[in-house]
């Protein structure tokens, strides 16, 4: 095969693979937005279990609404069942449920800042990973965001209560899960600072503004690895 020919042939190759890898990458997005909007819909399903009880039993407690929604999502559903809302309530924390139940609207804006932040953090990293980098990202945005939708003060409550959780051990990255946890809550609260400078931002505007802050060199977020 002649140079020429050759070249032609490398450069035909590098476009099928260019082609191939755009598909692919694309397909990986649309699957990302799928499983985003099955999940959003199963949690407005949580709150409009919610506030059904709420509306027919307006005299009933949040203890009580919290027994209620136990019982009718137990954490060990029978065998075959399909995934769905029961799995969303019992992944949230005890702190998150009783707040999913104070605040069932702000529970939905706080899950609207979680998706934005999942499908932000895999815009500008390509990947949502544990402990470094894109980590302090997604929660930095999360938080920012929450911070926008919903106010500084109920932002917090529903940020820390998402790491009202068992601590003990290490998580898949070798880091000690108190690691993790500290980590997430620095981060939490600079998103929320962020946000606060900026409630007029776009999503894609909060992105790159926390993306900039993320790579400056005086950076304020912290991460346990690269």
């Amino acid at each position: 095969m002649s140079k020429k020919k050759l070249g032609l042939f490398i450069l035909a190759l590098g476009l099928c693979l260019s082609m191939k890898i755009s598909v692919l990458a694309q397909e990986n997005v649309e699957i990302i937005d799928k499983s985003e909007c099955m999940q959003s819909k199963d949690f407005e399903n949580v709150i409009g279990e919610i506030q059904n009880i709420k509306s027919l039993h307006p005299e009933y407690s949040e203890d009580m609404i919290l027994k209620i929604m136990n019982q009718n999502h137990p954490n060990s559903s029978p065998s075959g069942e399909e995934r769905g809302i029961g799995d969303i309530w019992n992944a949230l924390t005890e702190s998150e449920k009783r707040l999913c139940i104070r605040y069932p609207f702000d529970a939905l804006r706080v899950n609207e800042a979680k998706n934005i932040a999942t499908s932000q953090t895999e815009e500008k990293f390509g990947f949502s990973g544990l402990g470094d980098r894109s980590d302090a990202f997604r929660h930095g945005i999360w938080n920012a965001e929450m911070t926008v939708l919903i106010g500084k003060e109920k932002a917090e409550l529903f940020a820390t209560a998402h790491e009202d959780k068992d601590v003990t051990g290490v998580e898949s990255d070798g880091y000690p899960k108190t690691a993790h946890r500290d980590m997430d809550l620095h981060n939490n609260e600079v998103g929320r600072n962020i946000g606060g400078e900026n409630k007029n931002a776009s999503e894609i505007e909060m992105a790159e503004v926390i993306y900039r802050e993320i790579y400056s060199e005086t950076t304020q977020f912290i991460w346990l690895h690269e």
